[in-house]
């Protein structure tokens, strides 16, 4: 598949109801968290990764909705 293609492909897949509802959790379980100032450094790192992970998917689903 080609790269141009990704975008689209992402917003199909988290079209309608569910895909929102599932973006939603993402956001919940990666970007909406604030850690402490005791978080360890694997806790740190496992978070970011999937921060990482869950902005790819996000802006790959905005991206193919417009």
């Amino acid at each position: 598949m080609p790269e141009e293609d990704l975008p689209r492909c992402f917003a199909r897949c988290f079209r309608g109801t569910d895909g929102d509802v599932a973006l939603r959790h993402l956001r919940r379980i990666s970007l909406d968290i604030a850690t402490g100032p005791d978080v360890t450094d694997a806790r740190l790192r496992h978070l970011e990764g999937q921060r990482f992970m869950a902005n790819q998917i996000i802006t790959l689903v905005e991206r193919g909705r417009k």
